[in-house]
C-alpha cells in the first residue's frame, strides 16, 4: 500500500495547538500503517504544518480545498477521541468517503417525528458529517466548490450541508466504531463535534 497522507485543520483559535499535538499521538499509538501527518493550518507553527490556500474560507470550509490534495488521504477533526486501532480506516480509498450522522440525529430527536423532521430541515439539513473523510482523487468537489463559491457559503452554514445538498457523490464508512458523543457509549472512535463550543 502506498504511504497515506493523514490531515487536520487548525484554523482561528477555537482549538489550540494541544488539540493537533493530542491528534497526532493518537494517530501514532493507533494508526500502524504508515502515514505522514499534515496540519493544514493558517498559523504554520512546525514542520508538518501547511499553510492553507485560500484565505477568503473561514473555519471548516478549509476541508473542501484539503481535496485538492491527491493520493490515498485521510482527515480528521481535532475535536475526536481515539481510543483503539484504526487501521479499518486505512483501506478502500476509491472513493470519497464521509461519516454517517443518522443514528444519533434520529435517536436525539425520535421521540416525535414531527419534531425531528422539523429540527432536521431546519437546523440539521444533512445525513452526513465530514469529521473523518477519506479520499484518493476528489478534487472535482474543491472546483465545483469555487465555481460558484459566494453562492454556496451564503447557503449552507458548512462543507457537510453543502456536500449533502448539492447531491455531490459521497459513500459512508461501513463501521460502527464511529458514534457521537451524543450517543452516550464507548467506542473506537467518538466524535465531539457540537461538545465544544
Amino acid at each position: 500500500m502506498n504511504k497515506i497522507s493523514v490531515y487536520c485543520l487548525k484554523w482561528g483559535d477555537k482549538y489550540d495547538r494541544k488539540f493537533v499535538v493530542d491528534l497526532k499521538s493518537a494517530l501514532e499509538k493507533y494508526l500502524t500503517v504508515d502515514y505522514d501527518f499534515k496540519c493544514y493550518t493558517d498559523k504554520p507553527e512546525t514542520t508538518y504544518d501547511i499553510p492553507v490556500k485560500y484565505d477568503f474560507l473561514k473555519g471548516v470550509w478549509h476541508k473542501i480545498a484539503l481535496l485538492e490534495f491527491s493520493g490515498p488521504s485521510l482527515y480528521f477533526d481535532l475535536d475526536i477521541k481515539i481510543n483503539d486501532n484504526i487501521n479499518f480506516l486505512a483501506k478502500d480509498f476509491k472513493d470519497f468517503t464521509v461519516i454517517d450522522s443518522q443514528p444519533w440525529k434520529e435517536t436525539q430527536d425520535n421521540f416525535l417525528k414531527i419534531n425531528f423532521d422539523f429540527k432536521f430541515k431546519l437546523f440539521g439539513n444533512t445525513f452526513l458529517n465530514t469529521s473523518i473523510m477519506r479520499w484518493s482523487n476528489s478534487s472535482d468537489i474543491c472546483k465545483y466548490f469555487l465555481s460558484n463559491k459566494d453562492k454556496f457559503l451564503v447557503d449552507y452554514q458548512a462543507t457537510d450541508r453543502f456536500i449533502y445538498n448539492e447531491k455531490l457523490p459521497y459513500k459512508y464508512f461501513k463501521t460502527d466504531k464511529i458514534s457521537s458523543w451524543k450517543e452516550k457509549k464507548n467506542n473506537t472512535i467518538i466524535l465531539y463535534n457540537g461538545f465544544y463550543k
